[in-house]
């Protein structure tokens, strides 16, 4: 065989249709993300996409299916997050440093953290709040091991979660790629008020 010559890789059908398929799952939920679930039609999906209605459906069934598939991709992404290894000197670093990804995330991957949980089936709402609440009790227990090596104030761990978990929630609904800040300036901010709001030694002149 000639040594210049270009041996290509097998095509992969279920490669690509698994790829196109993610890109039109995050296209739609940044759609939703703009517009609104409820405001936002197939139709105008598969026109963000330069798709035909009956593309589109050839990668998704429904408008609910894009949503339940884009809130298990944002916790499927954060849930690896959380299993990356940590090495921070204790658990307020162990935290920041969780949040910075998070928010690196919602900000640089495109995928995007929706609020609107009450149109999916009983089902479907089951298994997104089952991944999510199984996502609060990991952060909880960040929190819980800041409390017991000091560096993390002593207060109800829930509501300290609950308290910047908020704030991810709604960075997707007013965060503009385009915009003045980055993901990285938003991260660094971020971190900066999660440091202020509960370190146990937190001094505002430093």
């Amino acid at each position: 065989m000639n040594a210049s010559t270009t041996i290509k890789a097998p095509f992969d059908r279920d490669k690509q249709f698994a790829a196109k398929r993610r890109a039109v799952i995050l296209s739609a939920a940044s759609a939703f993300r703009r517009r609104g679930y409820h405001n936002t039609s197939m139709v105008d999906i598969a026109k963000t996409l330069g798709l035909t209605k009956a593309a589109l459906y050839y990668y998704v069934r429904n408008k609910e299916e894009i949503l339940f598939e884009s809130h298990l991709m944002a916790y499927e992404s954060m849930e690896e997050i959380l299993k990356s290894p940590r090495a921070g000197k204790n658990g307020l670093e162990d935290l920041e440093n969780v949040f910075r990804d998070f928010v690196s995330l919602l900000t640089q991957s495109g995928v995007s953290l929706l609020t609107d949980v009450d149109s999916l089936s009983e089902k479907s709402q089951g298994v997104i709040l089952a991944r999510r609440a199984n996502i609060e009790k990991r952060v909880i227990r960040l929190v819980e091991l800041g409390h017991k090596d000091g560096s993390i104030r002593r207060a109800d761990p829930r509501l300290q979660v609950f308290f910047f978990m908020g704030a991810l929630n709604w960075l997707n609904a007013w965060f503009d790629s385009e915009g003045r800040l980055k993901g990285d300036d938003i991260a660094n901010h971020f971190v900066e008020q999660l440091r202020s709001g509960i370190t146990a030694d937190y001094r505002r002149d430093e």
